[in-house]
C-alpha cells in the first residue's frame, strides 16, 4: 500500500500527457474584445464550437466533441440554476467559472478511474464587473486563467502564447467588427500553424499567408459576437459567412 500515492501521481502524469496528445491538433479558438462587444473565432469540421450560455456570456471549446456537447449543457444548467435561485444579474462569468465549471473539470481529471473531459474551455462576458476578467480560460484539469481584451485556447502552448502576444497590442474601444475579424483570422493562422508545422520558430509572413489561403478554401471558419448595440436581451449572435468571406479576402486574393 505504500507505494499507492505514488501510483496515483503517475496515473496524474500520464492523463496529461494524453490530454496533451489528444489536444494537439485541434484548431485554436480566439476571443478579443472590440468597441462594440466580444469576438470568438475558429474553425471547425462539422459540429458548432461557440455557443450563447446565459444572454452575455458565451462558451468555445477545443477538444472530443462529445466532451464539449457535455460541457455546454453544464455550463448552461449551471447559469439558469445562478438564475432561478439568486436572480438574473448574479449570473457572473466568474461565478460560472469558480464555482461550476472549473470544479467540474477538476473532479473529472481527479478521478483516475474515470475519463476526463478532453477540452480546453474558453467563457467569454460581455461587460463583467471587472473588465480584466471578460474571458476565463478552463484546462482540462479544472485550473483556470482569467484575461482583459484577448486570449485563446489552442492544442499546444506554443500556439496560445503565440496568439495572445499577436493579439497583445489591440485597442478594442478602437477597433470594428471587420478589423477585429481580421485581426482574429491573422491570429488563428499563426496559432494553427505553429501546431502545424515541424520546425522550431515563427513563421515568416508569406508562410503565414500561404497557410492562411489554404485554410480558407479547405476549413469552415466559425465566428460568433456579443454585441451590446443588440435591442434583444440576449447579445449573442452567429455572425453570417459574408463576414467571414470578406475577413478570409485578403489572404485569398
Amino acid at each position: 500500500m505504500l507505494d499507492e500515492p505514488y501510483r496515483w501521481v503517475e496515473a496524474i502524469r500520464n492523463r496529461r500527457e494524453y490530454l496533451e496528445d489528444q489536444l494537439r491538433g485541434a484548431s485554436p479558438v480566439v476571443g478579443l474584445a472590440y468597441a462594440d462587444g466580444v469576438l470568438m473565432l475558429t474553425t471547425t469540421p462539422g459540429p458548432r464550437k461557440l455557443f450563447e450560455v446565459y444572454n452575455d456570456i458565451a462558451f468555445a471549446a477545443i477538444g472530443h466533441p462529445a466532451d464539449l456537447e457535455k460541457l455546454r449543457k453544464a455550463v448552461i444548467d449551471i447559469a439558469h440554476l445562478e438564475a432561478f435561485n439568486l436572480s438574473a444579474s448574479d449570473v457572473s462569468l466568474q461565478r460560472l467559472v469558480h464555482l461550476g465549471l472549473g470544479p467540474l473539470m477538476k473532479n473529472a481529471f481527479d478521478e483516475i478511474l474515470r475519463s476526463p473531459y478532453i477540452a480546453r474551455a474558453m467563457v467569454a462576458e460581455l461587460d463583467p464587473a471587472n473588465p480584466a476578467e471578460r474571458f476565463y480560460t478552463i484546462e482540462a484539469d479544472g485550473s483556470f486563467a482569467s484575461a482583459g481584451d484577448a486570449t485563446a485556447v489552442a492544442g499546444t502552448r506554443q500556439g496560445e502564447e503565440a496568439i495572445i502576444t499577436r493579439l497583445a497590442d489591440l485597442a478594442p474601444a478602437a477597433l470594428s467588427l471587420p478589423e477585429a475579424l481580421r485581426r482574429a483570422v491573422e491570429a488563428w493562422g499563426l496559432g494553427a500553424l505553429l501546431a502545424d508545422r515541424e520546425q522550431e520558430g515563427e513563421p515568416g509572413e508569406a508562410e503565414g499567408r500561404a497557410f492562411l489561403a489554404k485554410a480558407a478554401r479547405e476549413r469552415r471558419f466559425q465566428a460568433a459576437v456579443l454585441d451590446r448595440t443588440l435591442p434583444t436581451r440576449t447579445k449573442f449572435r452567429l455572425l453570417p459567412d459574408a463576414s467571414l468571406e470578406e475577413a478570409l479576402a485578403p489572404f485569398t486574393s
